[in-house]
């Protein structure tokens, strides 16, 4: 586990990357780039699924916004799920995904078990396809 200023970074057994950003807080790209280390760093760059928890009234700014549509793991995430919690969120989370679906499976949720009942099925049907 990766404890940062903003966000906590957690890899699961089951190869699951759990973000959870802090509620009510202003979310910088200095937070986007801290967390982004974290996040390799517990993932070794091996091929991980990622759920994102966006803290309650957290909204990034302007550059983290760029940063998270253009800089999508480098291959090393296999899908992403972005759990929101407001309807401002849920826009600026749709703009990302717009930019992220062509690179991998991308979806939001209103809650971390869902987000993680998706993660499972992807992970599913990706062991049947081998």
């Amino acid at each position: 586990m990766s404890d940062n200023e903003k966000s906590t970074v957690t890899i699961l057994d089951d190869n699951i990357l759990l973000i959870n950003v802090r509620k009510n807080c202003d979310f910088t790209l200095r937070d986007f780039k801290e967390l982004k280390i974290a996040s390799i760093r517990l993932a070794k760059y091996k091929g991980v699924y990622s759920i994102i928890d966006i803290g309650d009234k957290t909204i990034p700014d302007k550059e983290a916004r760029e940063a998270c549509t253009y800089e999508t793991g480098s291959g090393w995430i296999k899908a992403e799920a972005i759990v929101v919690h407001s309807l401002g969120q849920r826009i600026v989370a749709r703009h990302i995904l717009k930019q992220k679906r062509d690179r991998y499976p991308v979806k939001l949720f209103t809650n971390v078990e869902k987000a993680k009942g998706w993660i499972d099925r992807m992970k599913q049907d990706v062991s049947r396809t081998l």
